[in-house]
């Protein structure tokens, strides 16, 4: 076991120092340089003045800190401007630490063995962070391992989870598998009340340098505008409506009618469907769990991660104003279903397209992969359609996994 664990070690520190090495030095310019800008906020002002009035910054506090932490390193405004990439090991050590955590260190939140590798070493898990420069690993990552701890310590859980909700707005969709993983495992009323003491604690921490400027006023308005602050129908996000309307999405109104309703309203109710078939089974089977006194075994973990994962998938696949990037989470909780199952055909099959809409998107001339995959005709359509056979094939797994449990249960 030892040894096991020393050359896990070994492997994560060395491809860890791998990537910091090779670290690219290209990046999406747009939203790079709205970190340079507020990284030179943040040096100009200070913390405090982060959520000022006249400030430029309107992403949740994590990433606040993370900014400030790489403000502290630089130490001046012409290194943070020379810098700003390396802002991207940020996002790669949020890539590495569920990994770390589960993988590095005796511990008894999962018993089965984990080939990080396979994920590690997966371009569509890392592309984001590594090329891109974008922050969807770190509320992701908080937010499976807030799901994965809630089930043996629901506080630590907890806390993980408030920080992810304080990384990024999109956070929320993980709320009804964090509802279900406490269900399980708070059992006393003294645990309820101490997971709710330390989250309301920690949330004050979060925001107490930014409240004498008004900063909780302006972060409330950010939750509340988020939700509208794109129109398009889908932004790069190749689901959907890339196959059931006319035209590009892009450049069409998510509150335009059809029929009756406004786009956005029949994604939400498509979204609430899918949403409640995966949530409501998975209640249940937990609830079971909870009632009788029985252990979480590997088997409900391959429920726990596919109901997470295509309930992301269906958010990304369903709903109006997604951006590409959005259905980053599914790669992991896939990830972690493939480990479980030892199926990796969704694994495999939604990284596909997820990785090749990255590069699609990507600002750098002709993409970054030396392919140039997207001036194939009806590109979109074509990867639509692969994300199409994701929530297919996710889906059908999803039945197949509660007929087999119910199969157990009466054996």
């Amino acid at each position: 076991m030892e040894n096991s664990l020393t050359k896990t070690r070994i492997e994560l520190l060395l491809l860890f120092a791998l990537y910091l090495f090779i670290l690219p030095r290209v990046y999406m310019d747009y939203d790079m340089g709205f970190w340079r800008q507020w990284a030179l906020h943040i040096h100009q002002h200070g913390l405090s003045a982060a959520y000022a009035p006249g400030s430029p910054i309107n992403y949740f506090p994590v990433f606040v800190y993370g900014l400030w932490i790489f403000d502290l390193l630089q130490g001046t405004q012409a290194n943070i401007i020379q810098n700003i990439n390396d802002i991207k090991i940020l996002f790669v050590c949020f890539d590495f630490l569920p990994l770390v955590v589960l993988c590095a260190f005796r511990q008894k939140i999962l018993s089965f063995r984990i080939p990080h590798l396979f994920l590690l070493l997966n371009v569509a898990y890392v592309f984001n962070s590594m090329v891109w420069g974008q922050i969807d690993s770190i509320y992701t990552n908080l937010a499976f391992l807030a799901i994965v701890t809630a089930i043996l310590y629901p506080v630590a859980g907890l806390l993980l989870y408030v920080l992810a909700l304080n990384t990024k707005q999109q956070a929320i969709e993980f709320l009804p598998i964090m509802f279900a993983a406490l269900l399980y495992s708070v059992r006393k009323f003294k645990t309820i009340a101490g997971a709710i003491l330390a989250a309301v604690a920690l949330q004050v921490v979060i925001l107490l340098p930014f409240i004498q400027n008004g900063g909780v006023g302006k972060l409330l308005q950010f939750a509340e505008s988020s939700v509208g602050l794109y129109h398009n129908l889908s932004i790069s996000a190749f689901n959907i409506w890339y196959l059931i309307t006319r035209g590009n999405p892009y450049e069409i109104k998510d509150t335009d009618t059809y029929i009756i309703f406004s786009y956005r309203t029949y994604g939400l109710v498509m979204f609430a469907i899918a949403g409640f078939a995966v949530v409501i089974p998975l209640l249940k089977k937990i609830w079971q769990l909870r009632k009788n006194n029985l252990v979480f075994s590997e088997k409900h973990y391959q429920l726990l991660f596919l109901s997470t994962g295509m309930l992301c998938l269906y958010f990304f696949y369903f709903n109006t104003q997604m951006h590409e990037r959005y259905v980053h989470p599914v790669i992991i909780f896939f990830f972690f279903y493939a480990v479980a199952s030892g199926n990796y055909k969704l694994y495999i099959l939604a990284s596909i397209p997820y990785i090749l809409s990255l590069d699609k998107s990507f600002s750098f001339p002709d993409g970054y992969l030396p392919i140039v995959h997207y001036k194939i005709i009806y590109a979109s359509k074509i990867l639509a359609l692969w994300y199409t056979a994701s929530v297919l094939y996710g889906s059908y797994l999803l039945i197949q996994g509660y007929k087999q449990n119910k199969l157990l249960e009466t054996q």
